[in-house]
C-alpha cells in the first residue's frame, strides 16, 4: 500500500512540474516557432536537346518550389529561371548546368507574384524556342487565404 501511495505521489509531482511552467506563461524550448509548415511542391524539369519540359508552370506565392532537373539528352544544358542576383536582395531565380544523364535538385522560394521566365543558359541552345517559357507565381498560398495575411 505504501509503495502505491509513493508512486501516486510521484505522478502528481511530475504532472505539477509540467503544468506549472505552462501556466506561468513560459514556453518550452522544444516548442515550434511557427504554427504552419512551409508549403513545398515539386516541379519536374526534363531537358532534351530541343526543349525544356516542366511538370507544372505555376506555383503559389510564399511556397518553396523544389525543381528536380533531369537532363535526358546527350549533351550538357543550362536551365535558368528568373534572376539570380544575390547582392541586390532581389533573387528570384537560379541557373544551373546539368550533365547528360544527370539530375540536380534546387529549391526556390516563390516570393514575388508574376511571371518569371525560364530559358537556356548556353549560347548554343538559344535558338531552340522550346527551351523558353514562363513560370507563374501566384495567387496566394492557402495559409494566406485562411489567415488574411498578405495581399490576397
Amino acid at each position: 500500500m505504501r509503495s502505491r501511495l509513493l508512486a501516486l505521489l510521484a505522478v502528481v509531482v511530475a504532472a505539477v512540474a509540467v503544468v506549472a511552467p505552462a501556466q506561468a506563461g513560459q514556453v518550452s524550448p522544444k516548442a515550434p516557432s511557427t504554427t504552419a509548415p512551409d508549403l513545398i511542391f515539386t516541379v519536374n524539369v526534363k531537358m532534351t536537346n530541343t526543349a525544356f519540359s516542366l511538370s507544372v508552370h505555376s506555383g503559389p506565392r510564399g511556397a518553396d518550389a523544389r525543381f528536380v532537373i533531369h537532363n535526358v539528352s546527350n549533351k550538357p544544358h543550362t536551365f535558368a529561371v528568373g534572376n539570380e542576383k544575390f547582392d541586390t536582395g532581389v533573387q528570384t531565380g537560379f541557373q544551373t548546368t546539368v550533365a547528360p544523364g544527370k539530375q540536380k535538385i534546387l529549391i526556390l522560394f516563390l516570393d514575388i507574384r508574376g511571371k518569371v521566365p525560364y530559358f537556356p543558359g548556353l549560347k548554343s541552345d538559344r535558338k531552340n524556342r522550346g527551351m523558353y517559357g514562363d513560370f507563374d507565381i501566384g495567387p496566394c498560398t492557402h495559409m494566406e487565404q485562411i489567415t488574411g495575411v498578405g495581399e490576397c
